[in-house]
């Protein structure tokens, strides 16, 4: 289990999360990687919509960012299509779920794979079992040389 945090820690995230005056963004939420969700009034539209951002728990260049590090709910939040921010809950919920269906997607797959594997079998079967006899001829009636093409017409 995690450290309980220190006093100046919890000082700093009531402070961050604090909206007061004289602040200019605000600390919204955090997922279960760490990733901290920030807001602030725009600057050209002090009326209008947000910006919205999110600061990655590892540190790298904005070139190598990807978006399935961000849960799906927080991208929906960060692209203003979800109005309120997601739960904790909400997210271990959606990942239970996500590896859920990954499982039973496993599973089908396999399945299918060993269906697929008795088909092949039984219509292997099926062809061997529908070709007609190889000739057999006894050694006596052969006699090597004795056929001979005739010449077409041209």
């Amino acid at each position: 289990m995690s450290k309980a945090p220190s006093l100046f820690q919890r000082f700093s995230y009531v402070y961050k999360t604090s909206r007061f005056p004289w602040k200019k963004h605000v600390l919204i939420g955090h997922d279960l990687s760490g990733n901290e969700y920030w807001q602030a009034p725009n600057p050209n539209q002090p009326n209008g919509r947000p910006k919205r951002w999110v600061k990655m728990l590892e540190k790298q260049r904005e070139s190598d960012f990807t978006q399935d590090k961000l849960p799906v709910q927080w991208q929906a939040w960060l692209r203003h299509t979800r109005p309120t921010t997601p739960t904790i809950q909400e997210i271990i919920a959606a990942d239970q779920r996500r590896l859920m269906i990954q499982e039973r997607a496993r599973q089908l797959d396999e399945e299918w794979a060993r269906r697929k594997l008795e088909l092949e079998e039984q219509e292997a079967l099926l062809i061997e079992g529908n070709r007609p006899p190889a000739p057999k001829r006894e050694q006596q009636d052969f006699v090597p040389g004795s056929w001979s093409p005739e010449a077409r017409e041209r």
